[in-house]
């Protein structure tokens, strides 16, 4: 399966971020739909978070339909992990409606190495 628009925000995320020392890494399979930002121990990953929507306007048009992505953050350890998702499925709005927030993940040091 092709990810289209996954594919090309990321990309553009990559040439944004490019002076930046984090790690870029997509994790598109089994329904994780994911772009990673893997970022040093020493940066505080809370106002990334906080201000994704505000750099995802900077960002050029993507000239795709709009795919469900997760992106979300963590240190080079796995710690800090924290997402948001961008264009929110049905699922994802049942889930918003019902539980007040998606359901939690975490990742793991092993998990983050088997990401290429």
């Amino acid at each position: 399966m092709t990810h289209d628009y996954k594919t090309q925000l990321k990309s553009n995320m990559e040439l944004y971020y490019l002076k930046k020392n984090w790690s870029i890494r997509a994790n598109f399979e089994h329904g994780k739909n994911e772009i990673l930002f893997i970022i040093p121990k020493s940066k505080d990953i809370a106002p990334l978070y906080n201000n994704l929507y505000q750099e995802l306007l900077q960002l050029p048009e993507i000239e795709h339909p709009s795919e469900r992505v997760m992106i979300s953050f963590c240190h080079s350890d796995g710690t800090g992990y924290c997402s948001k998702v961008i264009n929110p499925s049905s699922q994802d709005e049942i889930h918003m409606a019902l539980l007040g927030q998606l359901p939690s993940r975490r990742i793991t040091e092993a998990e983050l190495q088997n990401l290429a």
